[in-house]
């Protein structure tokens, strides 16, 4: 039956609860008093259902004076929606329900000044005016609300029906209506305040004037106004610095790929016609060819090179092999598909692959060249060359890492350092 007549609440729904009280004429008598859960009437009032409220009220209006979990009763609800009509039902029946709190002091015109509902408000202070006097939690007044929440036009109404009794009031931190002005530096509300009579010369607690917090709340905001800039003028440097790394990525790639192309058609070309060429036919001159082995019979299409040197011959097969085989690597990673241009490291890795196919491309000329001439001195300068050019690269690239490295941990060192500064320094007094 209780859920019913909640429903019938949320509802507004009059001839519900008419039909619930006719099957049982005790059942808002049955709302145990003080027991702080939210009656029907809290419900209707909230939602604006005037005439649910106006039944209750007429069957049991005892029900106005009951406060839910947060202590507030039907009124303060009502002016917390700006339902005036259900504002005006409520007082009709005590117009003291104006100096009931909740758990936080307040009273229905604390709450309808909170709001910003000057209707509500002005009806409110005109039934008790007295009721605007009280004060609220940390012995703010009214006009301390309507300035701490930016109500400008309830603080108007306030200072025109009560005058200027309360503008010079201080709250529990010695701080007046001006004080709370300055330090959201609401400079509007200010010169209003000055026009209306408040003493500009009060201190707060802390020794400070409400000039003394407009200078300091315009500093936070010039702080604020710069540590934005300066945070905004470092993404945009960060954008432009992954917008160039990405630059060089893709024309890394590009390179790479035109590279490795190249290197496979080259390795391709040495393996089929390896240096020396090929035997054009079946021979088996022992005349000739008893210097280079014991077993003259040769064969076409086999190497030259493999006949006369077999041990050179075999390094040379391995060196064009493995340059081959990293090349088509490179090739087949950038066909593959996979999500190349989003991983740097992936760049770093197929350029290492390079290096080494490079490298032993290399090799393969300087063997090559010797085989030519192996009284030529041009093989070991060439290997020499290119292991002194290696050797350059790879220190190049070792000192960048090391700076890198440095970077990031004297980085790491001085954020724990400003850390722990920050946890034993004193506070700081405002």
């Amino acid at each position: 039956m209780a859920s019913d007549l909640h429903i019938a609440a949320v509802k507004g729904n009059v001839p519900s609860l008419l039909e619930l009280l006719a099957k049982d004429k005790l059942l808002l008598d049955r709302i145990v008093p003080g027991n702080q859960i939210e009656t029907p009437l809290h419900i209707a009032a909230m939602l604006g259902h005037l005439d649910f409220v106006e039944e209750v009220l007429a069957r049991k209006a005892e029900l106005a004076k009951e406060k839910d979990s947060q202590g507030s009763t039907p009124l303060h609800l009502a002016s917390t929606k700006g339902h005036l009509n259900i504002v005006v039902s409520l007082l009709r029946v005590d117009p003291d329900l104006c100096f009931f709190c909740d758990k936080y002091k307040r009273n229905p015109l604390h709450i309808a000044a909170i709001k910003g509902h000057v209707d509500v408000l002005e009806y409110l202070v005109q039934v008790r005016p007295d009721a605007a006097r009280c004060a609220a939690e940390n012995d703010q007044t009214i006009m301390h609300l309507c300035v701490t929440y930016n109500r400008l036009d309830a603080l108007r109404l306030l200072i025109d029906i009560l005058g200027v009794d309360l503008i010079n009031s201080t709250d529990g931190h010695g701080n007046t209506i001006l004080h709370l002005a300055g330090a959201d530096g609401d400079i509007k509300t200010m010169l209003f305040l000055t026009n209306k009579g408040v003493k500009p010369n009060m201190k707060n607690s802390k020794g400070f004037t409400a000039l003394d917090l407009l200078a300091q709340s315009k500093r936070e905001e010039r702080n604020l106004l710069a540590q934005s800039e300066s945070e905004e003028r470092n993404l945009l440097a960060q954008s432009e610095s992954e917008e160039r790394k990405r630059k060089w990525q893709n024309n890394m790639q590009k390179t790479l790929m035109v590279v490795a192309t190249l290197l496979a058609t080259m390795t391709y070309q040495a393996g089929i016609t390896p240096p020396g060429g090929l035997w054009e036919g079946d021979s088996d001159d022992a005349k000739s060819l008893k210097h280079y082995a014991s077993s003259p019979t040769n064969y076409a299409g086999e190497s030259v090179m493999a006949f006369k040197n077999w041990g050179m011959y075999q390094v040379f097969f391995f060196c064009n092999t493995i340059s081959f085989i990293a090349s088509l690597s490179i090739m087949m990673l950038f066909i593959s598909g996979l999500p190349l241009k989003r991983h740097r490291i992936t760049t770093w890795l197929v350029m290492v692959t390079m290096w080494v196919a490079i490298t032993f491309a290399a090799a393969t000329y300087a063997i090559s060249i010797d085989e030519q001439d192996s009284s030529s001195i041009a093989s070991g300068c060439v290997v020499f060359a290119w292991i002194g050019l290696m050797a350059i690269l790879f220190l190049c690239h070792f000192i960048r890492l090391i700076v890198k490295l440095v970077r990031k941990v004297g980085g790491c060192i001085c954020q724990v350092a400003h850390m722990i500064a920050k946890v034993f320094s004193p506070a700081e007094t405002p």
